[in-house]
């Protein structure tokens, strides 16, 4: 019987781990995080045409880490998950980390057309 290779439904690449993974190639679940990560950390305004795209939380990382920057982080994040049709979340948590001054985002999202769940982590850290 022969071997049914199973082609890779979103296609991309990316320079982020290639002295780990030796290759820029980045496909299916992998090629999802990558671009919400990029959508994260793309300052709004930044990108040509498109002045609502990005979040503010590049420029968030120098602002105290109190409730109503936690709350902006989470709304930004969320925001930005719920945008990609290729994504629904199960959960979501956004911890904060008082003593290390960072964020941890935590979201267990469904890829719609993959039918599979993964969990996306982010770590973002603040100015002292």
């Amino acid at each position: 019987m022969p071997t049914i290779v199973k082609k890779p439904l979103y296609k991309g690449f990316s320079t982020k781990d290639f002295f780990i993974t030796r290759t820029f190639k980045k496909t299916d679940i992998e090629i999802v995080k990558q671009d919400i990560v990029n959508h994260i950390f793309t300052r709004k305004g930044e990108r040509v045409m498109m002045s609502n795209f990005g979040t503010i939380i590049p420029d968030l990382v120098f602002e105290p880490l109190d409730e109503l920057t936690i709350r902006k982080v989470h709304d930004e994040v969320l925001q930005v998950i719920n945008f990609d049709p290729r994504v629904k979340v199960i959960d979501f948590t956004v911890t904060p980390n008082f003593n290390a001054q960072s964020i941890t985002v935590s979201a267990n999202l469904l890829y719609i057309e993959l039918n599979i769940t993964d969990q996306l982590n982010l770590n973002i850290q603040f100015q002292q």
